[in-house]
């Protein structure tokens, strides 16, 4: 009844969530928005690898690993984000709390597995203020956005010829983003505001193999190949521009408001590019007690298009991520100390994001550190702290000194078991 009470409190939450902004930085002006999921606790606490898989926690981006899955899983995270925000002139800093994901995943026998669940992948949310006084006359610009997109998703997974796993995953992706560009020149009375909204629907697909070999009596290989074909989602458009008016309030009021015929135009429906990519994963290590491992990660971004915004500085180049992490527990089946059957996880990244603003690459380089804390039966919590810098202060960029908290809950059970009675 516990467990029945804790999920509907989840869900209510969740709800709730799903239309809150996840982002509060500036660089979400780009594209679609901040990349919110990045892999679950576990993963975020050794540098986002999803190259490791056992057989009673769920790995969202590899979804090879429900071949392995024994126990009924349900997880739910969310994390803390602190921000300190830096250009040439002075410095800001901003917070937010998000909800990160919700899954279930369900053994099906015969080395089979399914999970499903709601994964909150891009988050829009600035506000950005820009005054150029050396202008004639000068001018004032001020830019805003919230919204993301959303996926709800199904994966599917079995293991085959003992060392061999195979899976898929199929998301549709739902979400609405609304940006808005407002002007203010000198000496006159009236700004001008265009609001730009686009709501999005389609689907993406994803898949993985893993490989899995006993390497010495003591010593276990895992490897993984992941691949993200190319895809594109519906976008639906709509616009308007309407002069504006600050009242003595304070407050914007617009005075006359019209609608763009887009559908003249040719972009009241267009089509959001999402880019394909590759991951690459490696590691080796002692069952239940340790493990290392390296992923190798490029993205075609340059392959990303959005045909109803195009942003001036912006643009995009591929991208690529080299990430190491591991963990390590004491003694798993210790009775004596609650701390030697603790989970300890680290990990490091370095990714160069495909972003290009002001024709200048966006990296974001980040540690990790993590616990799994071991409940009743194989259930466990997650805490995870990642720390680093994204982008830098040259040519009048925002640099961003980012630190994250995140937790989850993994519960663990035998759902769906036959009862013998004698």
């Amino acid at each position: 009844m516990i467990k029945k009470i804790f999920i509907v409190i989840v869900l209510f939450i969740c709800s709730y969530s799903f239309a809150q902004e996840g982002s509060v930085s500036p660089y979400s002006f780009y594209g679609t928005g901040d990349q919110r999921f990045k892999g679950l606790v576990e993963n975020r606490s050794m540098g986002g690898i999803s190259v490791y898989t056992d057989s009673i926690h769920l790995n969202l981006n590899n979804p090879a690993s429900l071949g392995k899955l024994k126990l009924t899983a349900f997880t739910v995270g969310g994390g803390y984000h602190s921000l300190d925000l830096a250009t040439d002139e002075g410095s800001e800093n901003a917070s937010d709390v998000t909800f990160d994901y919700l899954a279930v995943g369900v053994p099906l026998g015969n080395n089979m597995g399914m999970s499903f669940g709601l994964v909150p992948w891009t988050s829009v949310g600035y506000r950005v203020r820009s005054l150029d006084e050396d202008a004639s006359p000068a001018q004032l610009d001020r830019y805003s956005g919230e919204g993301g997109i959303n996926k709800a998703f199904f994966a599917y997974g079995f293991t085959f010829l003992n060392n061999f796993s195979l899976g898929g995953k199929v998301n549709f992706n739902f979400g609405k983003i609304e940006k808005e560009s407002v002007r203010f020149l000198e000496g006159i009375q009236y700004g001008t505001r265009i609001q730009n909204n686009s709501e999005y629907s389609g689907f993406d697909y994803s898949f993985s193999l893993n490989y899995d070999a006993e390497l010495t009596k003591n010593l276990e290989l895992k490897s993984s190949v992941l691949y993200t074909p190319a895809t594109k989602i519906t976008s639906s458009n709509d616009r308007s521009i309407s002069t504006i008016l600050t009242n003595s309030a304070g407050l914007e009021v617009p005075r006359v408001t019209e609608d763009v015929d887009l559908g003249a135009l040719g972009l009241n429906s267009t089509y959001l590019h999402l880019p394909e990519s590759y991951t690459l994963g490696l590691g080796v290590g002692k069952k239940y007690t340790w493990f290392i491992g390296g992923e190798y990660e490029i993205t075609k971004s340059s392959e990303f298009e959005n045909e109803f915004i195009d942003v001036v500085n912006g643009a995009y180049e591929d991208g690529n991520r080299f990430s190491v992490g591991g963990f390590w527990t004491p003694d798993y089946d210790s009775y004596a100390s609650y701390w030697k059957r603790v989970t300890y996880r680290i990990g490091m990244k370095n990714e160069k994001t495909g972003l290009l603003v002001n024709n200048v690459p966006v990296h974001d380089f980040g540690m990790s550190f993590g616990l799994g804390l071991p409940m009743n039966g194989f259930s466990n919590a997650n805490v995870g702290v990642e720390f680093g810098k994204r982008g830098s202060t040259y040519l009048g960029r925002i640099e961003e000194n980012y630190f994250n908290v995140f937790i989850s809950l993994s519960l663990n059970d035998r759902w769906f078991r036959k009862n013998l009675i004698r």
